[in-house]
């Protein structure tokens, strides 16, 4: 039997929005990871043009780690290799775009009776009864330019000056991040272990990231059993309720016993500095197996739903 044509589609991190971290380190452990039966190839994003469609129609399937190309995001991505009829592993535009706008978070949660920190007004904060705020830009990534401040020292010019912004009551608690990726035949989805993401000290104000102090990621955390269920079955039943496509990651915070969902990415980074790979391969999974799965996953996807339907 022939080996499948896999070729792996990324830009690299200067080339996309929000600088993600993917190298050609990345590529290369991407590569090596390739699972058995397949036979890899890697590309370049070069442009939203016909001639490369049909390029990468050649192939069977596109493992998309694309994150986006210039001012494109990885969602317009995504909608242009579905729109020239591309079998990639990542989810549509749409639900790319559910996930991203922070807007529609405290929507899908209350479908799942899930909560999430609720979106606040500017006007609104003089009267809240929170006496902490966290600001975020509405389409924003990899916790970047977030202003966290006090209700009695509110940044007006900082947030007058971006019209882009959500304000949020920033809640204290522990933080985690949790991954879901397809089951062994890539039939369902699982939800992995949570990890911590812990400040170095005991601050109340952290952010996963170095932009309010240091963190650290803590595999095998200290969490009640029954606690811990529950936050990887909500995070799974989000994983599902969204229809998001091959693996995601989504952040979480426990404030006064309570979870709050605070953050979903649909095409959680695999290079070896990013989170997801790291919690796989705690339980594990390689970055070989993981390949494998997500790739499966999206092959059955493509014989169970037709391109034709799709479009």
């Amino acid at each position: 039997m022939n080996p499948q044509r896999l070729i792996y589609l990324y830009s690299d991190s200067v080339f996309t929005p929000w600088k993600e971290n993917i190298f050609s380190d990345t590529i290369i452990n991407l590569l090596k990871s390739t699972p058995d039966g397949y036979y890899p190839f890697v590309t370049h994003f070069v442009g939203f043009t016909d001639e490369f469609a049909s390029f990468l129609k050649q192939f069977d399937m596109v493992f998309n780690v694309c994150y986006g190309f210039i001012d494109a995001g990885q969602a317009d991505v995504a909608q242009w290799l579905d729109s020239h009829e591309i079998k990639h592993t990542a989810s549509s535009y749409e639900i790319q775009i559910l996930a991203k706008d922070k807007v529609n978070l405290p929507i899908i949660c209350k479908e799942i009776n899930v909560k999430t920190p609720e979106i606040i007004a500017l006007s609104e904060i003089p009267e809240s009864h929170y006496s902490r705020f966290i600001a975020k830009p509405r389409m924003g990534s990899l916790h970047l330019n977030m202003l966290v401040f006090e209700k009695g020292n509110i940044p007006y010019q900082a947030l007058l000056e971006r019209d882009d912004y959500i304000i949020q009551p920033y809640l204290t608690g522990r933080e985690f991040t949790v991954g879901v990726v397809p089951n062994e035949d890539s039939t369902d989805y699982i939800a992995l272990q949570p990890l911590e993401i812990r400040p170095n000290d005991n601050r109340e104000i952290y952010i996963a990231g170095q932009n309010y102090g240091i963190t650290e990621k803590i595999l095998n955390p200290d969490l009640d059993n029954m606690l811990k269920n529950e936050l990887m079955n909500i995070v799974l039943s989000l994983h599902k309720t969204m229809k998001i496509r091959g693996m995601s990651r989504t952040d979480v915070r426990i404030h006064e016993g309570q979870i709050f969902i605070l953050d979903i990415n649909t095409m959680p980074n695999l290079d070896t500095k990013s989170f997801l790979p790291l919690i796989a391969q705690n339980e594990g999974i390689d970055l070989k197996e993981l390949i494998r799965k997500v790739t499966k996953m999206a092959e059955q996807y493509y014989v169970n739903m037709p391109l034709s339907v799709l479009n």
